[in-house]
């Protein structure tokens, strides 16, 4: 995996980290903390210090219930922070959006990585917002890597899920019952795009969408098997940070699921994963770094 010129594939046991930077307002963690540009550059500085990676951003929140955002706003959130950012740091910099407009511009503004919740299925899954290239077109056009997400339907549980949307999905009878073979059928999908469209599976991180189109007990059995999850060929990220899986079992508000968080970021360690996108890099970087050293005496 090759981003911004450095290589990020999985060297021995070392995992690298997605900082996760949102510039909304209504996030479901931290909407509305950063209010100027000031916040945003300061915000940065401490991501570095404490190991980040890769900076994602996000102009739009991905939450149940979020309100929508139009592509025109989501890329004037987007741009002049890409470029501040590009202006000061040489941080390689992911967008988190799944519209191909949006991408398009956010790559010629100085993007390094599409982090795509919709795993290049955006426009098959809703070909009624189709309006120009697809995201895959976009990725593959800038010859950039791209994040591809398990993120097979809007409806959270089964039973609020329709049979068109069954259809839509591609998902198979077994698969509606067995959340890792769904997530395995969606991931294909996402590659069987990428192929068509020549992105080489060595620009193709993927993530199984912990917390996306899926129960609670759902998240639960996927990150008690992430191992199961991986595809051969490809690195994997897991997205976990904060999400509801960690509050249900816990019992508290996102602001105190860090601890959580953590625990899941070794999970994807000891799976063999190559990142992990968290909101609070330092924790995640020490307690990363603390497990590799231990489990290097193991070899």
């Amino acid at each position: 995996m090759q981003i911004r010129g450095r290589d990020y594939s999985r060297h021995g046991n070392h995992v690298y980290i997605m900082g996760i930077l949102n510039l909304t307002p209504d996030s479901f963690s931290d909407g509305g903390r950063l209010k100027s540009k000031d916040d945003v550059l300061f915000a940065v500085e401490d991501m570095l210090r404490a190991g980040v990676d890769v900076v994602d951003l996000g102009a739009e929140s991905t939450r149940p219930g979020a309100v929508l955002v139009s592509k025109e706003e989501e890329t004037e959130r987007l741009l002049p922070i890409i470029e501040m950012i590009r202006a000061e740091y040489d941080v390689p910099i992911s967008v988190d959006t799944y519209k191909a407009e949006v991408m398009d511009a956010a790559f010629s503004a100085g993007a390094d990585l599409a982090n795509d919740i919709w795993g290049f299925r955006y426009e098959e899954l809703h070909p009624e917002d189709r309006t120009g290239l697809t995201m895959a077109e976009v990725v593959a056009k800038h010859k950039k890597p791209a994040v591809l997400m398990h993120n097979d339907l809007l409806a959270r549980s089964r039973e609020e899920r329709t049979e068109e949307q069954w259809f839509r999905s591609g998902v198979s009878m077994e698969g509606r019952e067995n959340i890792l073979l769904r997530v395995r059928q969606g991931l294909s999908r996402s590659l069987q795009i990428a192929d068509a469209a020549g992105i080489p599976r060595d620009r193709i991180l993927l993530d199984p969408g912990i917390g996306f189109a899926k129960t609670g007990e759902e998240n639960q059995k996927c990150l008690a098997e992430l191992a199961k999850l991986k595809v051969e060929g490809c690195d994997m990220l897991l997205g976990a940070s904060r999400k509801s899986v960690i509050g249900d079992i816990l019992q508290v508000p996102p602001l105190e699921r860090e601890e959580g968080t953590i625990v899941t970021s070794v999970f994807a360690a000891e799976a063999g994963y190559s990142f992990v996108r968290v909101h609070d890099v330092s924790g995640n970087r020490k307690a990363l770094d603390f497990w590799e050293k231990i489990r290097s005496k193991s070899l």
